[in-house]
């Protein structure tokens, strides 16, 4: 994928290929760090969050959240937990329910 900025991404990372060709893709603007043409969340909640903001997606539509709605968990908990509030950490400490539920490996990717 690259670094955020396009700009500095390396030869053949997605990035920085829509940046050599964003007007034969039918960008109007040359992508910048904000606006770079992919995005990685850090794990299918955030995932779902992002795409619910960005895309209109909702629990039902998204495979993530149909799976989260099948485990039992309702419309009300899934919205409340992808404006990522504040959870207790192990340990008793307050912090974010997106940094508690980071999983690198299941990171979900989706085109901006």
């Amino acid at each position: 994928m690259g670094p955020t900025d396009p700009s500095v991404c390396p030869e053949g990372s997605i990035r920085k290929t829509i940046l050599d060709n964003y007007k034969e893709l039918g960008l109007t603007s040359v992508p910048n760090k904000g606006d770079n043409g992919v995005h990685a969340s850090a794990s299918p909640l955030e995932g779902l969050a992002e795409k619910s903001n960005w895309l209109g997606a909702s629990a039902e539509t998204d495979p993530f959240g149909q799976a989260l709605l099948s485990a039992g968990l309702s419309k009300e908990t899934i919205a409340a937990w992808c404006i990522d509030p504040r959870v207790t950490q192990p340990g008793g400490e307050q912090g974010s329910v997106f940094d508690r539920l980071r999983t690198p490996m299941l990171t979900s990717v989706w085109p901006c």
